[in-house]
């Protein structure tokens, strides 16, 4: 239940994010619904949620400010459902107004890249297998990320014993659950983010968030 959860607080961000709007006014929203939870089903606990806006798009796990959303804002937003602390976590990129042709770029590379990860999950597959995937198609066109692009998750956020990154040899077997985190800091003022968490099941994967995997123009 905490994928569903983990959607429904980013589905919220979609509604409240606008310009205008404080910041730390949508992550009350935010937290409001993933606290509700959805299906019936409420949520057990806040994760820690980030939300890195314009210019502060470059920096990785940075709490909301007091500032407004504005019009050509981008936010990267990092969030997680929580559910008896089994814990699903999501992150997703909003721009209001329409997005740079260099965030566009990256989003279609990292989408890509995504779904080339996802494809190698197997059992018997590497995490290095997953990771190599990864980063071949980023940088055919044209990134790179310099950080791993996943982690063990599950009881808690990070279970801090396998790493989606080459070199790291660990076999993926059945319900191994994983943050595939393909969050990209570039510059100083320029970064993006999106993530699927997902299963090891006996025949691949089985992704546990269902949000559309674009970036959400306001």
């Amino acid at each position: 239940m905490s994928k569903s959860i983990a959607d429904a607080g980013m589905m919220r961000a979609a509604d409240v994010i606008r310009p205008g709007v404080h910041e730390a006014d949508a992550i009350a929203e935010i937290l409001s619904t993933l606290a509700r939870g959805a299906n019936s089903k409420h949520g057990t606990g806040i994760a820690n949620i980030f939300m890195c806006s314009s210019p502060r798009t470059g920096t990785c796990h940075i709490t909301w400010s007091d500032d407004l959303f504005r019009q050509g804002s981008q936010i990267n937003l990092e969030l997680g459902g929580v559910r008896h602390t089994y814990t699903a976590a999501l992150m997703r990129t909003f721009s209001i107004g329409k997005p740079s042709n260099r965030l566009c770029r990256l989003h279609e590379a990292e989408l890509a890249g995504l779904e080339a990860a996802l494809a190698k999950v197997l059992p018997g597959a590497t995490c290095n297998d997953v990771a190599q995937a990864f980063n071949r198609t980023i940088g055919k066109l044209g990134f790179q990320k310099q950080s791993r692009c996943g982690y063990g998750i599950g009881i808690d956020w990070n279970e801090a014993v396998t790493s989606l990154k080459e070199g790291d040899m660990t076999e993926l077997k059945p319900n191994m659950t994983f943050h595939l985190m393909l969050g990209n800091w570039i510059d100083e003022d320029f970064g993006y983010a999106i993530s699927e968490t997902f299963r090891v099941t006996e025949s691949g994967t089985d992704v546990l968030t269902g949000v559309p995997r674009k970036i959400f123009e306001i």
